[in-house]
This record gives structure tokens, sequence and C-alpha cells, in this order.
């Protein structure tokens, strides 16, 4: 059962109740504990005069239905689909051709146990036996009947240890029978193929394996048998239709095999091959969603419930998408099939931050200056990134551009002053950063991640009246780039004193891949382009000789309209930081320490209309509104106490411990800590 993961169709709630499979083979022991109620009064014998559908002793058939119905009774041995209903059809005669051959059938029986199968409507037929010849024309008369009914057989590979099934298995590939007829082969516990097993060969795309050596069933109140071939391995293969038969009653029995087959577990050369075919039977991928998947919307419309690598939320968020639980709906596969689905997977929680020293990366820079009439200047600055020292650790996080990778960091700035008028334009790539900053929303600023910005402002003795505006493209490794995924725009009013500064920004922040900092690529369905309103004020202001304090807060108003999720009206946000910095003239120079809490959702709820999951497989769907706080449960705190020293041999040493309470805003986070050193020379 672990080699086939039937647990993950058990967790699903399918257990075979409601469905049949036939056992064509040697009947079945009424007697054995572990079938007690399994066996359809239906059951019989095919054989003219005998009459005799049940055998006084522990045999063939008995043991290969154990392998589908063992019922799950704290005794014995466990049956793949344990709730599953067994229509034995007993066809084995005695005067056998081949020596040592006990047991075995006729043509002509065998098409009774298909017509029989048929008229009593069983979808699933096990045939664990077969031959090296084909069963002739009235067995294939009957075989098409039976596939034509709706009916898939299952058919065991052979025990002979050759290159290619027997038969019937290798009908898996005729055209008249492809996909209703499927060969399966044995494998052991670790996945090889069994020495006895014939191999998939000519029947390649109709074939998988199923555990076939050391199988427990036949159970008893006292005692069980474990037997090996691939008789035993083509149960499994039946169990497992019937589990999916019952999970998802729209399947048909073809579509059932089709499911198997397409999502078998490859083994052996990659891909179809002539030795386990399409693979080994996998029941976990088969309950999973296979093919194209969407999720029905109120207006009729429909979502592509696929998402993105690499997707996540913006780490205000924290993990208010992980513990919500309003989005669970349902979602049909590329079979039909109905799942139940939590749609807050589709927005991961954003990836913890990096706490790493900043590279040393000295640039070449070259300056132009042009002076012009009434004392104004033009200048041109260009810089780019000498050849690096390969860094012990990634420069790169994923809060801190993954995406640039080793592209190498180059700017340009382009400044133009001309009295109290200053006016300047800036374009970077590699990591460089906006020199427009200081000003207070710079937190909500940098989301946009600009590798382009310009900037005018005025100067009016003390005050500065400022407006800049940015933009910028993202990029994720393997993928395309996302050009212009979010833009800034930022008023700054400045007034700067002797003993310090204050300053006041109002500003807004379009994002096409989805809010405060999120990565969902905007062809997803899942996409949350936004727009951030947000407002701050900082400063500066020296207490006294040697200690200064600073301060920002900053406030943001998030509006959200995705394709079936959006925020009721708009959410806020803050961000705030306190920091007190002074002189030391004992270990170090300076002396800074910095208390901050990350950008938050404090406040605002997202909202969807989605299809309630129905308490019956085939009700009719209804539709209700979900809504959620998009506010996580925790807050970060972060404590942050950092030193300077400079040595007499004109290096300089730095050092900034970190300490993170509830970290990514979450309640039940442990706390996180960061040392972080450095030591920087020039020469």
């Amino acid at each position: 059962m672990a080699n086939v993961k039937a647990e993950a169709a058990w967790r699903a709630g399918a257990t075979g109740s409601g469905v049949t499979v036939a056992v064509v083979d040697s009947g079945v022991s009424r007697d054995t504990a572990d079938l007690v109620g399994r066996i359809s009064a239906a059951s019989t014998d095919v054989v003219p005069g005998r009459n005799a559908p049940y055998v006084a002793d522990s045999s063939h058939g008995t043991r290969v239905s154990g392998v589908i119905a063992s019922n799950f009774n704290g005794q014995g041995t466990i049956g793949v689909a344990y709730e599953s209903t067994i229509l034995s059809i007993r066809t084995d005669i005695s005067d056998c051709e081949e020596k040592n051959t006990d047991v075995c059938f006729s043509s002509s029986d065998l098409v009774r146990a298909l017509d029989y199968a048929v008229a009593n409507g069983v979808k699933i037929i096990n045939m664990s036996l077969g031959g090296d010849d084909r069963l002739g024309s009235a067995f294939e008369a009957a075989l098409l009947r039976a596939v034509n009914s709706g009916a898939v057989i299952v058919a065991s590979s052979g025990n002979d240890g050759e290159a290619n099934p027997g038969w019937p298995a290798r009908y898996a590939v005729d055209p008249r029978f492809a996909g209703a007829v499927i060969a399966v082969g044995s494998h052991n516990a670790s996945n090889a193929m069994s020495s006895f097993s014939n191999r998939a060969g000519v029947a390649a795309a109709g074939y998988i394996s199923a555990p076939g050596e050391a199988i427990v069933t036949g159970c008893d109140t006292t005692s069980c048998w474990r037997v090996s071939g691939t008789s035993f391995s083509a149960p499994h293969v039946a169990g497992a239709l019937a589990l999916l038969m019952d999970a998802f009653p729209n399947l048909t029995g073809r579509q059932a095999l089709s499911l198997l087959i397409e999502t078998a577990r490859d083994a052996g050369d990659a891909g179809t091959d002539v030795v386990y075919g399409r693979g080994l039977l996998d029941l976990a991928r088969a309950f999973q969603p296979a093919g194209t998947t969407s999720v029905p919307l109120a207006d009729g419309a429909t979502l592509v419930a696929a998402t993105e690598p690499g997707s996540f939320v913006g780490s205000a968020f924290g993990d208010a998408f992980a513990r919500q639980t309003a989005l669970e709906t349902v979602l049909f596969d590329g079979y039909d099939r109905m799942f139940a689905v939590q749609l807050g997977g589709a927005y991961p929680t954003a990836p913890s931050r990096s706490y790493q020293a900043a590279p040393f990366e000295p640039s070449r820079t070259a300056t132009t200056s042009l002076s012009l009439p009434r004392g104004g200047r033009l200048s041109l600055t260009a810089a780019q990134l000498d050849e690096p020292v390969e860094a012990v650790t990634a420069r790169r996080d994923l809060t801190d551009a993954p995406w640039l990778g080793d592209e190498p960091r180059q700017e340009a700035l382009l400044d133009l002053e001309i009295g109290r008028l200053n006016f300047a334009t800036w374009q970077g790539r590699g990591g460089a950063v906006s020199p427009f900053k200081g000003a207070a929303g710079d937190g909500f600023a940098a989301l946009a991640q600009a590798d382009h910005a310009a900037r005018g402002q005025v100067r009016l003795g003390a005050f500065t009246l400022a407006a800049e505006s940015g933009g910028g493209d993202r990029r994720m490794p393997l993928r395309r780039v996302e050009e212009a995924a979010s833009t800034y725009s930022r008023a700054t009013l400045a007034w700067r004193g002797a003993d310090g500064g204050l300053s006041l920004s109002l500003g807004a922040l379009d994002e096409r891949l989805g809010p405060l900092g999120a990565f969902i690529p905007g062809g997803s369905d899942f996409a949350l382009p936004s727009r951030t309103r947000f407002y701050a004020v900082g400063g500066d202001w020296a207490l006294r000789p040697g200690l200064a304090l600073l301060g920002e807060v900053g406030v943001g108003a998030t509006e959200t309209e995705g394709r079936f999720l959006s925020t009721d009206g708009a959410a806020i946000s803050s961000n705030w930081r306190l920091a007190l910095l002074t002189g030391c003239t004992a270990l170090c120079d300076r002396i800074s320490f910095t208390v901050s809490q990350p950008l938050r959702m404090e406040r605002g709820t997202f909202s969807a209309w989605l299809a309630d999951v129905p308490v019956d497989y085939f009700d009719p769907l209804t539709y209700s509104r979900r809504r959620f706080s998009a506010a996580p449960s925790g807050r970060q705190i972060d404590f942050i106490l950092g030193g300077e020293r400079s040595l007499r041999d004109g290096s300089s040493l730095s050092l900034q411990a970190v300490a993170s309470r509830e970290p990514r805003h979450t309640a039940d986070a442990a706390p996180e800590f960061a040392l972080i050193g450095g030591w920087r020379r020039r020469f």
C-alpha cells in the first residue's frame, strides 16, 4: 500500500465503496475473514454444469480478490479498495494441457465471463491470467462488447520473464481495445522489475507495473499467504481504478484508466520504455489534479488555477494569506474531476530577509561638467562596477533583487542646476540604487525597485520642494522580464535648519505584479494589480553635539483589483523607524541604536465570490462572498545596535547586531537574530 501510495486516496475519502470489480479467476472462498461482506451475491461459476462459484480452500481467485478488497478491520491485511465489492466469476478448469499447471482457462469460458460481467453492469474487470497466444475471434468479440459497454480490463503481463506481455494483456495496444485494456507487470519493494515479470515490450504504451513480490493476502483469522506474481500486481491496478471511480463518480472507466497511465511514476529509461512501459502505479499523483485546471467564478467565467513559480505576496501581509480559510472552493481538472482547493496557497508568504554585510563593490566613475549662463551647470556622471571579487554567498536574495544575478552594476546621472532650480534624471541596472533617497516615504518608493527615475526641485531658503517619479522592470530566473512592473511618484516638502530637518511626502505607487512588493506575474489569473497612496513624515534633530535623533513614520492606503480577489476599499499599512546616533571615544567612533517596524498591513479586507464545496459530488454549485483580513497575526519589531571603529592602519571595522520580534509579522514565530560584521580598507 505504501508503494502505490494508497494512503493519498484514503485521505481523500476514497475506499472503493459502491464500486464493483469483476474478478475473472478461480472463484473465492466465502470463509476468508478478510473478505467478509465484500463478495457480491451475484458471484457465479460460468463453467457449464459445475455451478460452484465458491471454493473451499484459499485459491488463486481468493488471493487476487484480497489484494483488491480485504477489509480494513484490524486484522489480516488491507485491500487497495477495502470497501469495494468483488463480483467473483469462476472460470477455471482443471484439465490443463501444460504440465505442472493445476488451473487454466478456456477461451469459451472467458467469453462467458466477460459477457456475465457486462450483464451485471461491471466497469472494472480483473483478469490475472494469460497465455502465449491470441485468444481467438470469439474472445475478441466478447472483449469488444465489454469495452463498448464502458468496462475496462486489467490483465497481468505474465510470469515468464519475457520481453513482451502475454495475452490478453497484449490487447492493450490493439487499436480496437486501446484505452480500455491495460497490461500490468510486477516490481518489488525497491521499484525494480521482478525477474519473473514479462516486460512492457510492444505493449509499452498501455503497460504499467505494480507491486507483485511478497504480497500478503488471503488472510483468515490465524494466518495469511505471502505470494508473488503478476497475478497480484494486476489487482493493485484494479483496486486503484475502484478508488478513482469512488472518489470521482463522473469518471468513465476509460478516463480512470487513462489517469493511471498518465500519472504513473517514471521508472527505467526516461519516458515510455520497453521494460516499465509508462511507469509505476502512483495513486498520490492520480489523486492530484491533472491537465488544465480551472476554478468556476460566479460571473460564469473560469479561473486558470496555475500559479507561477517564484510567486509571493508582499512581506507587509505576513501570514494573512497562509492562515485564512475563506478561499476554499472547487477546482475542475482536465478530466472534469472536482477537487476542494484552498486558493490561498497561490499566494505564498514573502521570503525571509537574508542578513549579510553589504559587499565591497568599487566602481569606475567618470564625470563631465558644462558651465551654463547665469551660474548654471550641467553635469553627467557615469559609473560602472569594477571586476567584482567573488562573493562568499550570493549577493542577491528574494528580498534584494535575485533576478539581477551577475548582471554588472551600471548607472548614469544627468544633473541640471540653474539657480534655485535643479533637475536630475537617472538610469541604472544591475542593482544600482536610485540616488534620490533620504526623503520621507522611501519605504514605499523603494518597493518600485526603480531602475530609472527623474526629480525636479526648487529651493526657497530653508525649504525645498521636490517632485520625483520612477519605475522599474522585474526579473526572475528563467522567466521573461516583466517590463514596467511598478512605478511611483512622490512630492516632498523639506525644511532644513541649523539643528536638524523635517520632510513631508505624499505619493502614489502602482504595482502591476501585486501589492507592496509582491511578485505575481501579470499573465497569471491570480495577479493582484494594485495602487497605493502613501503619506510620510520624517526628520532628524541634534539633541546636543554628538547626539542626534532620527525618525520616520509612513502610512499607505492600498486598493487591489484582481481577477477574482480584491480589497474592500483601501487597506491601510504603516511603517516607522526611530534611531539614536551618538559618538563614543572608548571602543568606537560612532554608535547607533534603532527600533523599527517594517511595512505592515494594519487593517483591510480581501473579498471574493467563490463556489461553495458541495456536500454531494453532483450537487449544483452555489456561490458565496468570502472575506478575510489582510492584516497578519503579529507585528515585527526590529532592534538594531550598530557601531563603527577606525583603526590606526587606515582601515575600519563595522558591527551590527539585529534582533527581530515576531519576524515576518507572525505571532508565534520564534525571535530571529543576526550579527553582521565588516572590515574595509582602501589601497
